[in-house]
């Protein structure tokens, strides 16, 4: 369930300027935030969620945190 809800959710911010714009408001968000932006949005994504997909496609590890690599929803593919 959580992994069809983070591909919803990667799938609106392709399509909504807005959330890709508050997304990209900080140049290092780190995969809590974004995953309280998701939830905020209505969409069920837990910040493990995002780091365990398709094998950190969407985060950097960086000294033991996860930070979102930029613009990462054109990564997710």
């Amino acid at each position: 369930m959580a992994e069809h809800s983070l591909q919803a959710f990667i799938t609106a911010v392709r399509q909504d300027p807005a959330l890709q714009q508050q997304l990209s408001a900080t140049s290092a968000a780190d995969a809590d935030e974004v995953a309280a932006i998701a939830r905020q949005a209505g969409f069920e994504v837990r910040s493990s969620d995002l780091v365990n997909h398709a094998g950190g496609a969407l985060v950097d590890y960086e000294d033991e945190d996860y930070f979102m690599k930029p613009q990462w929803w054109e990564l997710a593919g």
